[in-house]
Protein backbone atom coordinates (compact mmCIF):
# COMPACT_ATOMS: atom_id res chain seq x y z
CA UNK A 1 0.00 0.00 0.00
CA UNK A 2 1.01 3.67 -0.49
CA UNK A 3 1.60 4.69 3.73
CA UNK A 4 3.99 1.92 3.58
CA UNK A 5 6.04 3.16 0.92
CA UNK A 6 6.08 5.95 2.80
CA UNK A 7 7.53 4.96 6.09
CA UNK A 8 10.02 2.69 4.08
CA UNK A 9 11.05 4.79 1.96
CA UNK A 10 12.50 7.19 5.16
CA UNK A 11 15.37 7.24 7.42
CA UNK A 12 15.53 7.86 11.15
CA UNK A 13 12.32 9.49 12.35
CA UNK A 14 13.24 12.52 12.95
CA UNK A 15 14.86 12.77 9.90
CA UNK A 16 12.18 11.70 8.20
CA UNK A 17 9.45 14.38 9.11
CA UNK A 18 12.14 17.33 8.62
CA UNK A 19 12.94 15.87 5.02
CA UNK A 20 8.99 15.33 4.02
CA UNK A 21 7.28 17.80 5.47
CA UNK A 22 8.14 21.20 3.73
CA UNK A 23 7.70 19.15 0.31
CA UNK A 24 4.22 17.50 1.76
CA UNK A 25 2.94 21.16 2.87
CA UNK A 26 3.99 22.60 -0.38
CA UNK A 27 2.03 20.01 -2.62
CA UNK A 28 -0.88 20.43 0.65
CA UNK A 29 -1.02 24.26 -0.16
CA UNK A 30 -2.02 23.17 -4.19
CA UNK A 31 -4.40 20.37 -2.89
CA UNK A 32 -6.27 21.68 -0.20
CA UNK A 33 -8.13 24.65 -2.70
CA UNK A 34 -9.27 21.86 -4.58
CA UNK A 35 -11.07 19.85 -2.31
CA UNK A 36 -14.72 20.42 -1.45
CA UNK A 37 -15.29 22.77 1.44
CA UNK A 38 -17.95 19.89 2.59
CA UNK A 39 -17.61 16.68 1.12
CA UNK A 40 -19.99 13.80 0.36
CA UNK A 41 -19.53 11.79 3.69
CA UNK A 42 -19.74 7.78 3.74
CA UNK A 43 -22.09 7.14 6.92
CA UNK A 44 -18.40 6.53 8.82
CA UNK A 45 -17.18 9.85 8.40
CA UNK A 46 -20.27 11.39 8.96
CA UNK A 47 -19.90 10.11 12.73
CA UNK A 48 -16.79 11.24 13.25
CA UNK A 49 -17.73 14.44 11.87
CA UNK A 50 -20.85 14.46 14.73
CA UNK A 51 -18.42 13.41 17.36
CA UNK A 52 -15.76 15.90 16.73
CA UNK A 53 -17.27 18.74 18.77
CA UNK A 54 -17.72 17.12 21.70
CA UNK A 55 -14.62 15.70 21.64
CA UNK A 56 -12.71 18.97 21.46
CA UNK A 57 -15.28 20.94 23.43
CA UNK A 58 -15.65 23.74 20.22
CA UNK A 59 -19.43 23.66 18.72
CA UNK A 60 -17.89 23.53 15.08
CA UNK A 61 -15.77 20.93 13.10
CA UNK A 62 -12.24 22.56 12.20
CA UNK A 63 -11.49 22.35 8.72
CA UNK A 64 -8.87 20.06 8.91
CA UNK A 65 -11.65 17.16 9.66
CA UNK A 66 -13.59 18.99 7.02
CA UNK A 67 -10.27 18.32 4.58
CA UNK A 68 -9.90 14.80 5.86
CA UNK A 69 -13.18 13.69 5.14
CA UNK A 70 -12.41 13.25 1.92
CA UNK A 71 -10.26 10.73 2.41
CA UNK A 72 -12.49 8.05 4.88
CA UNK A 73 -10.38 5.24 4.43
CA UNK A 74 -7.77 7.01 6.92
CA UNK A 75 -10.26 9.85 9.02
CA UNK A 76 -12.18 7.27 10.44
CA UNK A 77 -9.37 4.86 11.73
CA UNK A 78 -7.41 7.49 12.84
CA UNK A 79 -10.00 9.19 14.36
CA UNK A 80 -11.52 6.57 16.23
CA UNK A 81 -7.94 5.04 17.40
CA UNK A 82 -6.85 8.66 18.42
CA UNK A 83 -9.87 10.20 19.88
CA UNK A 84 -8.90 8.35 23.26
CA UNK A 85 -5.81 10.29 23.44
CA UNK A 86 -7.72 13.58 23.07
CA UNK A 87 -8.73 12.77 26.36
CA UNK A 88 -6.27 11.85 28.12
CA UNK A 89 -3.88 13.97 30.52
CA UNK A 90 -0.44 13.68 28.29
CA UNK A 91 -2.46 14.98 25.57
CA UNK A 92 -3.81 18.11 27.31
CA UNK A 93 -0.63 18.60 29.09
CA UNK A 94 1.45 18.85 26.20
CA UNK A 95 -1.19 20.53 24.38
CA UNK A 96 -1.06 23.62 27.18
CA UNK A 97 2.50 23.76 26.73
CA UNK A 98 2.01 24.80 22.89
CA UNK A 99 1.63 28.70 23.54
CA UNK A 100 2.93 32.02 22.27
CA UNK A 101 5.90 34.51 23.93
CA UNK A 102 4.19 36.54 26.32
CA UNK A 103 6.42 39.15 24.58
CA UNK A 104 4.58 39.13 21.09
CA UNK A 105 1.38 40.10 22.16
CA UNK A 106 0.82 43.79 21.67
CA UNK A 107 -0.37 46.24 23.90
CA UNK A 108 -4.86 46.66 24.47
CA UNK A 109 -6.12 48.60 21.71
CA UNK A 110 -9.05 50.83 23.65
CA UNK A 111 -10.73 51.59 20.35
CA UNK A 112 -11.42 47.91 19.88
CA UNK A 113 -14.58 46.72 21.20
CA UNK A 114 -16.27 43.46 20.08
CA UNK A 115 -17.87 41.27 22.18
CA UNK A 116 -19.10 38.23 20.20
CA UNK A 117 -15.68 38.61 18.14
CA UNK A 118 -14.06 38.18 21.84
CA UNK A 119 -15.68 35.05 22.98
CA UNK A 120 -15.13 33.49 19.39
CA UNK A 121 -11.60 34.08 19.74
CA UNK A 122 -10.85 32.80 22.78
CA UNK A 123 -13.27 29.57 21.54
CA UNK A 124 -11.05 29.33 18.57
CA UNK A 125 -7.58 30.35 20.30
CA UNK A 126 -8.16 27.51 23.24
CA UNK A 127 -8.76 25.06 20.23
CA UNK A 128 -5.66 25.72 18.02
CA UNK A 129 -2.93 24.20 20.48
CA UNK A 130 -5.54 20.90 20.62
CA UNK A 131 -5.39 20.83 16.93
CA UNK A 132 -1.65 21.09 15.84
CA UNK A 133 -1.14 18.47 18.55
CA UNK A 134 -3.28 16.26 16.64
CA UNK A 135 -2.15 17.14 13.49
CA UNK A 136 1.45 16.71 14.46
CA UNK A 137 0.45 13.11 15.76
CA UNK A 138 -1.32 11.90 12.67
CA UNK A 139 1.41 13.63 10.63
CA UNK A 140 4.35 11.81 12.42
CA UNK A 141 2.43 8.48 12.01
CA UNK A 142 2.26 8.69 8.08
CA UNK A 143 6.08 9.80 7.99
CA UNK A 144 7.45 7.15 10.01
CA UNK A 145 4.96 4.45 10.06
CA UNK A 146 4.96 1.95 12.77
CA UNK A 147 8.72 0.92 12.73
CA UNK A 148 9.68 3.97 14.67
CA UNK A 149 6.48 5.53 16.09
CA UNK A 150 4.09 4.14 19.38
CA UNK A 151 1.38 3.27 17.37
CA UNK A 152 -2.04 2.99 18.42
CA UNK A 153 -4.10 -0.37 18.35
CA UNK A 154 -7.56 0.77 19.10
CA UNK A 155 -7.54 -0.85 22.25
CA UNK A 156 -6.96 2.53 24.63
CA UNK A 157 -9.97 2.82 26.85
CA UNK A 158 -11.60 6.09 25.36
CA UNK A 159 -12.79 8.42 28.35
CA UNK A 160 -15.70 9.70 25.81
CA UNK A 161 -16.78 13.23 24.87
CA UNK A 162 -16.06 16.02 27.35
CA UNK A 163 -18.79 18.01 25.89
CA UNK A 164 -18.93 21.50 24.38
CA UNK A 165 -18.24 24.06 26.80
CA UNK A 166 -21.18 26.34 28.04
CA UNK A 167 -18.96 29.41 26.99
CA UNK A 168 -17.52 28.54 23.71
CA UNK A 169 -19.30 29.90 20.78
CA UNK A 170 -19.12 29.82 17.13
CA UNK A 171 -19.12 32.90 14.24
CA UNK A 172 -20.33 31.59 11.03
CA UNK A 173 -18.78 33.81 7.72
CA UNK A 174 -22.18 35.36 6.67
CA UNK A 175 -20.70 34.92 2.63
CA UNK A 176 -21.28 39.11 1.82
CA UNK A 177 -18.45 39.53 -0.74
CA UNK A 178 -15.80 41.68 1.31
CA UNK A 179 -15.37 45.42 0.21
CA UNK A 180 -12.63 46.80 -1.46
CA UNK A 181 -10.49 47.47 1.82
CA UNK A 182 -11.42 44.23 3.52
CA UNK A 183 -10.35 42.23 0.28
CA UNK A 184 -7.41 43.97 0.45
CA UNK A 185 -6.46 43.13 3.55
CA UNK A 186 -7.59 39.84 3.17
CA UNK A 187 -5.28 39.18 0.64
CA UNK A 188 -2.50 40.54 2.72
CA UNK A 189 -3.05 37.88 5.66
CA UNK A 190 -3.20 35.56 2.78
CA UNK A 191 0.44 36.76 1.08
CA UNK A 192 1.81 37.06 4.70
CA UNK A 193 0.77 33.66 6.09
CA UNK A 194 1.43 32.09 2.56
CA UNK A 195 -1.88 30.43 3.12
CA UNK A 196 -3.28 29.05 -0.08
CA UNK A 197 -6.95 31.07 0.91
CA UNK A 198 -8.45 33.42 3.40
CA UNK A 199 -9.12 31.18 6.26
CA UNK A 200 -12.80 30.88 8.13
CA UNK A 201 -11.66 32.83 11.26
CA UNK A 202 -10.39 35.89 9.63
CA UNK A 203 -13.82 35.84 7.09
CA UNK A 204 -15.87 35.35 10.40
CA UNK A 205 -14.78 38.77 12.08
CA UNK A 206 -15.21 40.00 8.78
CA UNK A 207 -14.96 44.20 9.34
CA UNK A 208 -13.55 43.66 12.43
CA UNK A 209 -10.15 42.90 10.85
CA UNK A 210 -8.80 46.18 9.03
CA UNK A 211 -8.13 47.65 12.32
CA UNK A 212 -6.66 44.63 13.57
CA UNK A 213 -4.49 44.33 10.87
CA UNK A 214 -3.35 47.58 11.21
CA UNK A 215 -1.79 46.40 14.44
CA UNK A 216 -1.16 42.78 13.68
CA UNK A 217 0.41 43.08 9.97
CA UNK A 218 3.88 44.62 11.57
CA UNK A 219 4.06 41.38 14.14
CA UNK A 220 3.35 38.89 11.42
CA UNK A 221 6.38 39.89 9.46
CA UNK A 222 8.73 40.75 12.49
CA UNK A 223 11.42 38.30 12.94
CA UNK A 224 9.85 37.90 16.68
CA UNK A 225 6.82 36.50 15.14
CA UNK A 226 8.65 34.11 12.55
CA UNK A 227 10.64 32.32 15.58
CA UNK A 228 7.58 31.89 17.72
CA UNK A 229 6.37 30.34 14.79
CA UNK A 230 8.86 28.14 14.46
CA UNK A 231 9.38 27.31 18.09
CA UNK A 232 5.52 25.97 18.42
CA UNK A 233 5.96 23.37 15.63
CA UNK A 234 9.16 22.57 16.73
CA UNK A 235 7.22 21.98 20.07
CA UNK A 236 4.02 20.02 18.91
CA UNK A 237 6.91 17.82 17.01
CA UNK A 238 8.69 16.77 19.87
CA UNK A 239 5.31 16.24 22.05
CA UNK A 240 3.97 13.96 19.18
CA UNK A 241 7.36 12.11 19.65
CA UNK A 242 5.89 11.41 22.86
CA UNK A 243 2.50 10.28 22.27
CA UNK A 244 1.03 7.32 20.63
CA UNK A 245 0.13 8.07 17.00
CA UNK A 246 -2.70 6.45 14.82
CA UNK A 247 -0.37 4.30 12.05
CA UNK A 248 -2.97 3.81 9.47
CA UNK A 249 -2.77 1.91 5.93
CA UNK A 250 -4.53 4.06 3.37
CA UNK A 251 -4.59 4.23 -0.18
CA UNK A 252 -4.38 8.26 -0.10
CA UNK A 253 -1.24 8.45 2.27
CA UNK A 254 0.73 11.16 0.09
CA UNK A 255 -2.83 13.47 -0.13
CA UNK A 256 -3.43 12.78 3.14
CA UNK A 257 -0.04 13.94 4.47
CA UNK A 258 0.10 17.05 1.85
CA UNK A 259 -3.32 17.80 3.84
CA UNK A 260 -2.07 17.38 7.36
CA UNK A 261 1.15 18.98 6.77
CA UNK A 262 0.02 22.29 5.25
CA UNK A 263 -2.42 22.74 8.15
CA UNK A 264 0.65 21.71 10.88
CA UNK A 265 3.27 24.25 9.13
CA UNK A 266 1.37 26.75 7.33
CA UNK A 267 -2.41 27.02 8.69
CA UNK A 268 -2.53 26.17 12.45
CA UNK A 269 0.67 28.15 13.96
CA UNK A 270 -0.25 31.56 12.35
CA UNK A 271 -3.46 31.39 13.66
CA UNK A 272 -2.65 30.29 16.85
CA UNK A 273 -0.45 33.74 16.80
CA UNK A 274 -3.23 35.49 15.09
CA UNK A 275 -5.50 34.92 17.55
CA UNK A 276 -3.36 35.57 20.92
CA UNK A 277 -2.46 38.88 19.26
CA UNK A 278 -6.10 39.68 18.56
CA UNK A 279 -7.19 38.93 22.38
CA UNK A 280 -4.38 40.89 23.30
CA UNK A 281 -5.99 43.57 21.55
CA UNK A 282 -9.02 43.36 22.89
CA UNK A 283 -7.54 43.17 26.74
CA UNK A 284 -7.56 39.52 27.10
CA UNK A 285 -3.95 38.21 28.10
CA UNK A 286 -5.39 35.52 30.32
CA UNK A 287 -7.29 34.09 27.92
CA UNK A 288 -4.05 33.57 25.39
CA UNK A 289 -2.02 30.10 26.13
CA UNK A 290 1.28 31.76 26.62
CA UNK A 291 4.95 29.91 26.80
Amino acid sequence: MQSSKRSSSVGPRTEAITTTEPGDAARGAVLLPSLPGKPELTPEAAQVIEEVPAYLGVPFVSPIFQALANYPDYLVPAWNRFKPIIGSPEFKQAAAGLGVPAGLLPAPEESLTADDIRRYTITFHRLLPEILLLASCWYRGLAVGASTALALDGTTPDPGPRGVAPEAVNIVPDGTPPGEELARVYEEIRAVHDHPRVLSYYRAIGGFMPQVWRRLEPIARSAEYAAAREQVLADAAAAAARLPVPVIDTAHADEVAAILAVFRVRLIPSLLLDTAVVLALLGENAAIVTT
